[in-house]
């Protein structure tokens, strides 16, 4: 009876070394942290802060819906950010341009994210995103440029 325990236990071990290794190679798990890094929350958090930084913060929480992964009666998922910008143009009239397309710039990140299913946005990663919204975002404006893109929150809702 404890030879055939003992084989029952190797056989257990071994399917959950099998499961373990298929799962990290087929790309199901991964090492280290899978949590997003926190975001500075203002610019006096930045490091090698610019004195001439300044941040628009106004856009409050965004929620948008992300494309289906299917078109078979799916939905997409939730996801809500809470982005800012940070621009070096300490002119009043380019933060009043901000102020005056917000609408158009919330617009520009609930279009962006809806135009992408979650897989799309988790492979290219939190950075890209960035960089693709500062690229739009830089198109509708006239007075100056944003630098960064940065979201307090960051989070699919499942």
């Amino acid at each position: 009876m404890n030879r055939v325990l003992t084989y029952l236990i190797y056989c257990l071990l071994g399917v959950i070394i099998l499961c373990t290794l298929i799962s990290f190679l087929t790309g199901k798990a991964k090492f280290g942290n899978v949590y997003r890094s926190k975001d500075p929350s203002s610019i006096s958090e930045l490091k090698g802060k610019n004195k001439d930084e300044n941040e628009f913060k106004e856009f409050g929480t965004l929620r948008a819906l992300t494309k289906p992964e299917s078109d078979e009666f799916s939905n997409g998922v939730n996801i809500v950010v809470t982005p800012w910008l940070s621009y070096t143009n300490p002119d009043s009239a380019f933060y009043e341009e901000l102020f005056q397309k917000k609408q158009i710039l919330s617009g520009i990140f609930l279009n962006y994210f809806s135009s992408f299913t979650q897989k799309e946005l988790y492979s290219k990663g939190e950075k890209k995103v960035k960089l693709e919204l500062v690229e739009k975002i830089n198109s509708q404006l006239v007075l100056g440029k944003i630098n960064t893109v940065y979201f307090d929150d960051y989070i699919f809702l499942e």
